[in-house]
């Protein structure tokens, strides 16, 4: 996964950094507006729909002969940058099992920091769906002679030396999270939902005060908030569990 921008050459660099192999996929993530007015452009040359069709040209003549997937991932700052990784960890995890390298080669600032959320959102989950995060790095902005000059001799890629988590999860916690952001907000029901999913063929694997203790356990971790509805409580992500499990709306296009 990699992020563009107006220019392409960053994202060029990382993609040969990374090195592509047959049955890869290429995600080239942009941001909103995907044509930028003249009157705001200024003489650059380039739209981001024109550097999205050039690097598309550039994976098939370097990586000519092999079967590679380019996908376009356009992230709109107005739905605000909570759904816009939940949209990007939903991505990733569709292709599961899988290993995931995620380059910040160039783009707006806050592409960067919706890939850096990214990264540590699937990090966090990433063993239960399947998903290893393999490398990530950034680059030195984009490639303006300004920038060249005054890191001239510097490695333009920055590696990152480990990946943090937001929680430390459990298997049971992270089913229970996945089950409140699917909307089942009531302990009863999500203990119902938890044993007709996950106890393979047994009537019950987890009961009532096992899925309250989690609760409170996720509510500590940051994830899970809840209020009180008469004598029971309705459970909700937090947006730190938003980034974890939920699912993209269907209005997003990409």
């Amino acid at each position: 996964m990699v992020s563009v921008g107006l220019y392409p050459g960053n994202a060029k660099v990382a993609l040969v950094s990374v090195g592509l192999y047959d049955g890869d996929v290429v995600i080239l993530v942009n941001s909103e507006p995907r044509v930028v007015p003249e009157n705001v452009v200024r003489g650059r040359r380039r739209q981001p729909t024109e550097t999205m069709e050039a690097l598309h040209k550039f994976v098939g003549e370097a990586f000519e002969g092999l079967s590679i997937e380019v996908r376009d991932v356009w992230l709109d700052p107005k739905l605000g940058l909570v759904a816009n990784v939940a949209m990007l960890r939903s991505i990733i995890e569709s292709h599961a099992p899988c290993d995931v390298v995620i380059a910040m080669a160039g783009g707006l600032r806050w592409l960067s920091s919706a890939l850096m959320f990214l990264a540590v959102a699937l990090n966090t989950v990433g063993g239960f769906v399947g998903v290893r995060v393999d490398r990530v790095f950034t680059m030195l902005e984009e490639e303006s002679p300004s920038i060249r000059a005054l890191f001239r001799g510097v490695e333009r890629i920055v590696e990152w030396p480990f990946v943090p988590v937001m929680a430390e999860l459990t298997g049971e916690e992270y089913r229970v999270l996945r089950l409140v952001g699917d909307g089942i907000n009531k302990a009863k029901r999500i203990k119902e939902e938890y044993n007709a999913r996950y106890c393979q063929g047994k009537k019950e694997c987890i009961s009532l005060p096992t899925i309250e203790r989690i609760l409170i356990k996720l509510r500590r971790k940051g994830l899970v908030n809840y209020e009180p509805t008469g004598k029971a409580y309705r459970w909700h992500l937090t947006p730190m569990g938003q980034l974890l499990v939920e699912k993209p709306s269907e209005s997003l296009r990409y």
